[in-house]
């Protein structure tokens, strides 16, 4: 779409979900006296006088539970993805000193169902297997009289119903039965940080929310503290030294310090062979820093590396997609995703995990296969160009383009035409455009199709060779200590080893 095109259709939308919303006040005004500008004063106060010791990236769940600094009866029943999320949730809102529980199969238990039944939790956090499957608690929502309680459902993450919805966790797609639990009043509100315009369609369908009697708020999905690169891989799951730049070594052989990281895989088997590598890159004392997290993994094991992530004990975390969800830590540097995912919206999900602390510069990698870019031949030449990796339209553009990859996310995403300045560098492509010869930029990045291979240089060899390589690779290793030493790159971003064999090719 335009960016015309879109700015008009965010002014109708805008417009429109303010007439809503007006009209929501009045008839709640009517109906029991209900005062909006003094209402949402004294929220806003109760949640500035509760908000002491949290920090920025705890506060966006905040809405979900703000009606209940008024309604002081009432009871929130919040949908989540994942335990941990859950329990992480708990621990915010309890910090507001607002009654929160997790609840699931781990916690669930004949003395939790009774605090429920006698309404000394104000917030319910649990999941859709929960709600739809544990027959006890089903009912107990179901009751009449807790019914009466619930002041509204959230379903956070709502972007996994059409995303696990089919399959993973066919529950999501059945959470619109839940609208029969209570009265039609009940509002049901859907948060997600990425809803492209046709899952936002399928969310709505799902959960029985018309566009035309529902408020819609879209604040977009840029992350200003975050910078995003691409960098092309030399292969595909056996290159598993993309990951190298990682745990980069110095001219002494010692570790550069390693940086607060996340890295995402699709395959659980491939990810484990990862650890096996990075580990073999660092000293025994250090290796301890790098850790798996899977939902294979026992509940005790995965909090016990979650609390070393959360603490800095573990400095390189490798994650799956369903863990990786549950990873709400602020201090997360960078996000590096090992191969393409199945769509942009999917990779914005993960690398959002960095820089939960906004002032946090934070990164976003995306390693690409070469696959991604290789032809397949047609005997046809009107055939359509097709490639041997099928990747998502939006994900490609996202790779391929030449210019700003923010644009094509705010493409993607419908996102507003206005959005807050970068807070450091934007992504690889802009950065090319305003300084092409910075280190970040030495290492390998994509392009919209492979360069013809060039042919084979004629170098001269002399005995001065070694001890010009010798040089130039402490050179690079001096310079990243000294200068660069707190960036997500190594001494290989300033001078690949691809391009010093061709400078200087082994005597």
């Amino acid at each position: 779409m335009p960016v015309q095109s879109r700015l008009d259709s965010h002014r109708r939308d805008a417009a429109k979900a303010a007439k809503i919303l007006q009209k929501a006040r009045e008839d709640a005004s009517k109906a029991r006296g209900y005062q909006s500008a003094p209402t949402r004063t004294r929220i806003r106060n109760e949640f500035t006088a509760r908000n002491n010791g949290m920090i920025a990236h705890e506060w966006q769940t905040m809405p979900f539970v703000m009606p209940l600094f008024e309604e002081s009866d009432k009871i929130i029943v919040i949908i989540s993805p994942l335990n941990a999320l859950e329990v992480d949730q708990a621990s915010c809102f309890r910090k507001m000193g607002l009654s929160a529980v997790a609840i699931n199969g781990d916690t669930y238990s004949s003395v939790v169902h009774k605090e429920i039944q006698d309404f000394k939790h104000r917030v319910i956090i649990t999941s859709p297997d929960m709600c739809l499957k544990h027959h006890k608690f089903r009912q107990l929502l179901n009751t009449p009289a807790f019914a009466k309680k619930i002041a509204a459902f959230v379903v956070d993450e709502a972007h996994c119903i059409s995303q696990w919805g089919n399959d993973f966790r066919a529950e999501y797609a059945q959470l619109g039965t839940l609208r029969a639990f209570v009265p039609l009043h009940v509002p049901f509100l859907m948060a997600s940080a990425t809803l492209p315009l046709l899952v936002l369609a399928e969310v709505r369908k799902s959960l029985h929310i018309s566009p035309d009697t529902s408020y819609h708020v879209n604040l977009g999905t840029d992350r200003p503290n975050i910078a995003w690169f691409v960098q092309l891989m030399k292969g595909a799951k056996s290159d598993l030294e993309a990951l190298d730049f990682l745990v980069e070594h110095d001219s002494e052989d010692a570790i550069i310090e390693l940086i607060q990281t996340m890295v995402f895989f699709d395959n659980i088997n491939l990810a484990m062979d990862a650890l096996e590598h990075l580990r073999d890159r660092l000293p025994p004392h250090l290796q301890g820093a790098i850790a798996l997290y899977h939902s294979r993994r026992s509940k005790h094991s995965k909090q016990i590396i979650m609390e070393k992530f959360r603490k800095g004990e573990i400095k390189i975390l490798l994650v799956t997609e369903a863990a990786g969800m549950g990873c709400d830590i602020p201090h997360v540097e960078q996000v590096v995703q090992f191969m393409v995912p199945a769509s942009l919206s999917i990779w914005m999900q993960r690398a959002g995990r960095a820089g939960r602390d906004f002032l946090i510069a934070a990164h976003g990698i995306l390693l690409v296969q070469p696959s991604v870019f290789k032809e397949v031949s047609s005997k046809n030449p009107t055939d359509d160009v097709t490639f041997q990796k099928s990747v998502e339209a939006g994900l490609r553009a996202w790779i391929e383009t030449t210019e700003c990859r923010r644009e094509v996310v705010d493409e993607y995403f419908d996102n507003g035409t206005s959005r807050t300045r970068p807070t450091g560098i934007c992504c690889d492509n802009c950065l090319r455009k305003l300084s092409p010869d910075h280190p970040r930029l030495a290492a390998r990045s994509t392009c919209i199709s492979a360069p013809p291979p060039l042919p084979p240089a004629q170098y001269r060899r002399d005995g001065h060779l070694n001890g010009v390589r010798a040089l130039l690779t402490k050179w690079r290793s001096d310079q990243c200590a000294t200068l660069y030493r707190r960036r997500p790159w190594g001494p290989k971003a300033l001078l690949p080893d691809d391009v010093l064999t061709k400078l200087i090719p082994p005597a």
